[in-house]
């Protein structure tokens, strides 16, 4: 029971920005303008998808949860990086590293399987328009969704269980900005199969399978445009699925380098500096990327905006 209480108790020091001292005023104030950013944009389409009747369809639904996704996972890690830029002793106890895991793995679950599934219906769109109303419309959207929902949540709260009874033997700190999960289980003295096992099959299941399924989405997707006669049509084609393919493009770049690049010292400040763009920069481009040449959302905006003048006019 001492030892349980002690785990419980436990303080993470947090070193990530250790050799950036001088610095911590100015990266302060460039993350803390880039999250607000990053809420305002990902609330504001959420929020236009929410009430705007003609963006109530498959598509808009998946971009309306993944900007959510997006919005939890800067979130998650932001206003404690932002409290730590600011603290002489940055530290963070076991059970908010483990709260931080969870989020942080829930939505790379959750935004993983909205991109899949995104992918699919961006192949109906354009190689089964004929058919695509049949064959995934707002319910089934629903329920699949939900259902992404529900399994992550199921997969994070085994995952939650076995790290948060980890048992810890001495001073834990960790070089990072937060609480990566390979580096904080490392440091337990208990076993750690069961976290890094069911952390290992979801990473790799989760990530290379949508992968390949993406792909075959988008080749299927190439070739259909390529057999469009028109440069009119084909650049139609093409422009309604140019902003996921972007999205997923930085997605998976981004995933694979971040897991693929060795964690040894000398690679260790490039592997925090591209973790640092992931977690900062990613959220508030990704809406920007499916905004901006988006009429559907322009004109949704614009009668969300003349409505707010009619009442307060």
């Amino acid at each position: 029971m001492a030892q349980k209480n002690q785990t419980v108790n436990t303080e993470v020091l947090i070193v990530g920005f250790e050799n950036l001292t001088e610095y911590r005023i100015p990266l302060f104030l460039l993350l803390l303008i880039i999250y607000t950013l990053t809420c305002i944009e990902n609330i504001l389409i959420i929020f236009l998808v929410c009430i705007s009747a003609c963006l109530h369809c498959p598509m808009y639904i998946l971009i309306g949860n993944l900007l959510f996704c997006e919005f939890l996972y800067t979130t998650d890690l932001v206003p404690l990086i932002l409290h730590h830029l600011l603290s002489r002793r940055p530290v963070i106890s076991h059970l908010g590293c483990c709260i931080q895991l969870s989020v942080s793995g829930a939505v790379t679950i959750v935004e993983t399987l909205l991109l899949t599934l995104m992918s699919y219906d961006r192949y109906l769109a354009i190689c089964r328009p004929l058919r695509y109303s049949a064959l995934i419309h707002n319910r089934l959207c629903f329920y699949l969704v939900t259902m992404i929902w529900l399994v992550s949540v199921i997969i994070i709260t085994g995952q939650f269980y076995n790290v948060i009874n980890l048992h810890f033997c001495g001073p834990l700190t960790i070089d990072h900005f937060y609480c990566d999960f390979t580096p904080y289980v490392s440091l337990a003295c208990s076993n750690i199969m069961p976290a890094v096992l069911l952390g290992l099959t979801v990473s790799v299941t989760l990530t290379i399978i949508p992968f390949f399924l993406i792909a075959l989405s988008y080749i299927f997707i190439i070739v259909t445009i390529l057999r469009i006669q028109t440069s009119t049509g084909r650049q139609k084609a093409f422009s309604t699925c140019s902003s996921h393919l972007l999205v997923v493009t930085i997605y998976y770049t981004a995933l694979f380098c971040l897991y693929g690049m060795p964690r040894s010292s000398q690679y260790l400040n490039v592997y925090k500096g591209l973790s640092f763009a992931y977690f900062s920069v990613t959220p508030m481009i990704n809406p920007i990327i499916y905004t901006l040449r988006n009429q559907e959302i322009h004109k949704a905006l614009q009668v969300a905006i003349s409505k707010l003048k009619t009442v307060y006019c």
